[in-house]
């Protein structure tokens, strides 16, 4: 189910320039000088086929070796959260694309790099197998580079060199979630000069929809004042903000609705749970978050499995 985090990542970070000074900073220096960024662009649309249709990555792009124009995908996940199964899940992901040729004519298997943007609770830590699990060593691995906000502080963010939208981006993503509307508001105040810049790029984003995503992910993950928010805006941007109190007040009118359908959901989520429990045993801590951030459809069909499902494995098998 898409978050918030998901929401304002995806806004940012589907637009190539954006994504680009964030890659070119990821990757380690090797790679940043064998490919040719002027290549980089979106995966088709035509890739989200049937294989993928049940884990789809975030972002996926594609970029040329700078001497032999062969390809390369760029896959790219976002966690908000600890997931102890994102290894394999990118792992998947990997597989599904190297054996994907962009384009006729093209051999495989095609290089995938595997990138993760992680800005959970606590910093990002590998799955660790239980002790004495002796098969534990001989399973498949995707190595993942990982950008893990929680590591960096502000100042260090701010001094990565990427685009102002993108630097923006992540520090809300690092920063906003679990602060007062006091700090938020404060916030704000200390990277007026990053929003004023992404206000005035041409984009894409165009720079009033990218302001527009940062203040409804404000709204979205700090209890703050539409009305401060929307004054501070304006202070900041000095022109007219316009979007902050209709969106505010677009998410009073859903919220009735969607907090009787998530309620809902989130019972159905319960029952699955003290099914399979009293079916199986304790659930594991990673499967437990995954049926509780199930769509309507992973509920639908973990209820049709498990009754019949052998074990656990069955049940949540993709």
């Amino acid at each position: 189910m898409a978050t918030p985090h998901d929401d304002l990542f995806h806004s940012s970070f589907q637009h190539v320039r954006h994504a680009g000074s964030w890659l070119a900073d990821v990757l380690p220096k090797a790679l940043v000088r064998a490919v040719d960024w002027r290549s980089l662009r979106p995966a088709p649309e035509k890739l989200r086929d049937r294989q993928l249709r049940l884990s789809v990555p975030d972002l996926v792009f594609l970029v040329e070796d700078s001497r032999t124009r062969t390809p390369l995908w760029l896959v790219v996940e976002h966690k908000a959260t600890r997931d102890p199964d994102v290894e394999r899940q990118m792992l998947r992901y990997s597989v599904h694309l190297g054996d994907r040729a962009p384009e006729p004519g093209i051999a495989t298997p095609v290089p995938v790099v595997a990138v993760l943007l992680h800005h959970g609770e606590a910093p990002f830590a590998t799955a660790v197998a239980p002790p004495g699990d002796a098969f534990a060593a001989w399973q498949p691995r995707q190595p993942l580079l990982v950008d893990d906000l929680r590591r960096q502080d502000e100042d260090h963010l701010r001094g990565r060199g990427l685009t102002p939208l993108a630097t923006l981006t992540l520090l809300c993503l690092r920063a906003l979630r679990g602060m007062s509307s006091d700090e938020a508001l404060a916030a704000f105040d200390r990277w007026g000069d990053l929003l004023r810049a992404a206000d005035r790029d041409d984009g894409p984003p165009a720079g009033p929809a990218a302001v527009a995503a940062i203040g409804r992910y404000a709204l979205f993950v700090v209890e703050v004042s539409p009305r401060e928010l929307h004054d501070t805006f304006e202070r900041l941007l000095q022109r007219p903000e316009e979007t902050i109190m209709s969106t505010a007040e677009r998410l009073r009118r859903e919220g009735k609705a969607e907090g009787k359908a998530e309620g809902i959901a989130e019972g159905r989520a319960e029952t699955i749970l003290r099914m399979v429990t009293k079916r199986f045993g304790a659930v594991p801590e990673h499967l437990v978050a995954r049926v509780r951030n199930g769509s309507p459809a992973d509920l639908d069909r973990w209820t049709d499995r498990i009754l019949d499902a052998r074990s656990l494995a069955e049940v949540f098998a993709e």
